[in-house]
């Protein structure tokens, strides 16, 4: 349970830089393409921290990289707030990167040891809290926006509260330590077979960022909801993404991963197409559902089989991940900036039908 509070402090974080981001522009003053360029900062950060979270987790456990790495990632949140231009947010947002990669190597290497001690599959349920966090930060963000509370008073709150949750939970994650033989491996890129699943959630990150990132402007510019209404798109998607993330466990050993991804990216396709063609908000939530459900296995099925490979096999998949999520904003910002924000979903819906072709090449996920 303590693992699982780590990834719903992970998932607030998300949610609540998510639900605000139409506030955060026009404090930044910022435009389709100097926010694609702000969140490749971000991305950048997670890359650049990448080899030294693989060196840190081998050399002092995963424990404690979790709270070095969570604290400069909550905290990251109030500079956040008050960015004058997208040059000092992207500095921020770099933080944010640095931080947000190594606490999710770190706690998800303690979901693989939870795997690896029990003989069970736990990682779909561990995951889920992500989601739970994710729900909670946008509806925070929802009540917050409708309220028109500043982004600077919503961001220090959410930081003060999520600080005194990893401290209060620190002591209960599962205890781990150096491993003199591990701390000799180095950190690199996936290959073998290790490339599809790292190709795979680099296309994967793709999405979820993209989504994370734009879902909210989706509604306010496309779909024409108000800011108070904006964040309940993520809302939906994250909804959704919670509920199948608590079935997830169950669902592996009677369809097999790769099914699971394949069935989801259709779904999940179909969703976007449909919050496309049908702008107007219910039936854009709806889609946005379809979306969640659709991708949420993806992450737990790619990090449980890269995490029975060991810790440096889940961190160099992991920035495989990072590299999509860092590539595809700058991408997400030309095509909405030149083809408006029908261009960048478009965009979303290709990856997702990428991932399921993809899942059907890797061969350590299991059938």
């Amino acid at each position: 349970m303590a693992t699982c509070a780590a990834f719903f402090i992970l998932g607030a974080v998300f949610a609540t830089w998510a639900s605000r981001i139409p506030a955060i522009r026009d404090v930044s003053m910022l435009t389709p393409v100097t926010l694609g360029y702000a969140l490749l900062g971000r991305g950048l950060g997670t890359i650049v921290i990448m080899p030294a979270v693989t060196g840190l987790i081998h050399r002092v456990g995963a424990k404690k990289a979790s709270m070095l790495f969570g604290v400069l990632l909550i905290l990251s949140l109030i500079p956040m707030a008050v960015a004058p231009d997208w040059i000092v947010l992207t500095l921020v947002l770099f933080i944010t990167g640095a931080g947000a990669s190594g606490y999710n190597i770190s706690i998800n290497a303690l979901g693989s040891r939870i795997e690896e001690s029990t003989g069970r599959s736990h990682m779909s349920m561990i995951h889920s809290w992500f989601g739970v966090g994710n729900v909670a930060g946008a509806l925070a963000g929802t009540a917050m926006a409708s309220q028109q509370f500043s982004v600077v008073l919503h961001f220090w709150g959410v930081a003060m509260l999520l600080l005194v949750v990893l401290m209060g939970v620190y002591s209960y994650l599962p205890e781990d330590g150096p491993d003199p033989q591990a701390v000799k491996a180095r950190f690199k890129l996936p290959h073998g077979s290790l490339l599809w699943l790292g190709v795979i959630c680099f296309v994967a990150a793709s999405i979820e960022d993209s989504i994370m990132n734009w879902v909210t402007l989706f509604f306010t510019d496309y779909v024409g909801a108000s800011e108070g209404l904006a964040p309940i798109g993520y809302t939906a998607y994250a909804v959704s993404m919670l509920i199948m993330r608590l079935v997830g466990d169950r669902l592996k050993p009677r369809f097999g991963a790769k099914a699971l991804i394949t069935g989801g990216s259709v779904i999940a396709a179909s969703g976007i197409i449909i919050s496309i063609l049908s702008p107007n908000l219910m039936v854009a939530s709806i889609g946005f559902v379809m979306a969640g459900a659709g991708v949420a296995l993806t992450f737990p099925m790619i990090f449980s089989a890269a995490g029975k490979e060991g810790a440096v096999a889940l961190a160099t998949v992991a920035t495989m991940g990072a590299l999509g999520g860092m590539l595809s904003q700058p991408i997400m910002g030309y095509l909405v900036d030149n083809f408006t924000l029908t261009g960048g979903f478009i965009f979303i819906c290709i990856c997702m039908l990428a991932v399921g072709a993809g899942s059907q090449k890797a061969r350590l996920l299991k059938k």
